[in-house]
């Protein structure tokens, strides 16, 4: 698919709303508690799709959405922009990136399916987007690794790519590039989610290839040209938890860091099932994390084919998430279910 055809007219009209694209500096793009509001706003009137504001006035747009004038006038304001976004999405296009919003039919449905409404109004990105469909493995942790870590972020990537599960991380050094190099070096392929500089990246040759030949999709659901912050990385993380099947946290540092934080958050989501490194020398972080209802992984797990052994050894808690419950109906004995 062309990554033109990636946004429809109702993409477009929340990429206007949501982006920072081409957004001069004294107007503010929605943020995703703004922009949820919006949605639900809009799918209560008369126009029930985003594109039916465009063209309209700021004084339609507070009698039908029911909002104050300030904020119709904010809506008006940032669709009228269309001309100056269509011309930044052909240079975004003409450099190899793209863009898709939750509007649109090839945003990642497992990504909306897990995390609904704190799903990302828009991901900017580069590479085939189908890879994101995959059934995939999140591998998560910390940045400096010990040599126990560091071999097992390597394993768990070749084993990624001999079960033909993408390696799903955030391409930050230590564990996140240790797992998806470990996969790619082993034929396998692999989703980058990225906290910042998604336009730089790509720049680099080997990545360039390996985006080139299907291996590898890289995205943010921030501005492609961003730069790096604390609060981009924390909220990535539940993105990389949202695309993938299931998790596994080779080290977190007990009570801080992002690794922490995004493996508690994911637990107490239920985004999917997460697995945790175990065995005698692993860090604090990780002992309370099975504490929390983790499951354990260490190296028994490679014995068997890694598809067949995380959802048979994952653990569900009954009641935590919807979707976790139909799944539990589609394959009951693959799961086990924590009361």
């Amino acid at each position: 698919m062309d990554a033109r055809e990636l946004l429809g007219d109702d993409g477009r009209a929340v990429l206007a709303l949501c982006s920072q694209l081409g957004l001069e500096e004294a107007a503010t793009a929605f943020t995703l508690t703004e922009w949820n509001d919006l949605a639900r706003r809009i799918q209560a009137s008369e126009w029930k799709r985003p594109a039916a504001l465009a063209g309209q006035s700021a004084s339609a747009i507070a009698a039908t959405l029911g909002i104050v004038p300030s904020e119709a006038e904010r809506v008006a304001g940032l669709l009228e922009r269309s001309g100056r976004l269509a011309l930044e999405l052909e240079n975004l296009f003409a450099r190899g990136l793209w863009a898709v919003t939750r509007a649109d039919a090839g945003y990642p449905a497992k990504l909306r399916q897990s995390l609904k409404h704190q799903a990302p109004p828009v991901l900017f990105g580069a590479g085939e987007i189908a890879l994101l469909a995959r059934a995939g493995v999140a591998v998560i942790g910390s940045r400096n690794l010990d040599p126990a870590g560091m071999a097992f972020a390597q394993e768990i990537g070749r084993r990624c790519a001999a079960a033909r599960l993408p390696v799903v991380s955030g391409g930050a050094r230590g564990t996140d590039r240790v797992a998806m190099q470990a996969a790619l070096e082993e034929g396998g392929t692999a989703s980058g989610v990225l906290a910042d500089s998604l336009e730089r990246t790509v720049q680099q040759p080997d990545l360039r290839q390996l985006l080139h030949d299907e291996r590898l999709v890289l995205l943010t659901p921030y501005s492609p040209t961003a730069g790096f912050s604390v609060g981009a990385a924390m909220g990535r993380n539940k993105v990389i938890y949202g695309l993938a099947d299931y998790a596994v946290v080779v080290s977190s540092d007990l009570e801080k860091g992002g690794t922490w934080a995004g493996a508690v958050e994911a637990l107490r989501g239920g985004w999917c099932p997460v697995f945790v490194r175990d065995g005698e020398d692993v860090p604090a972080g990780n002992r309370e994390l099975l504490k929390r209802g983790a499951a354990p992984i260490t190296e028994d797990a490679w014995h068997d084919d890694l598809a067949d052994w995380l959802p048979a050894h994952a653990i569900v808690r009954v009641g935590e998430k919807e979707s976790f419950a139909s799944a539990v109906m589609e394959r009951p004995k693959r799961y086990r279910a924590k009361q």
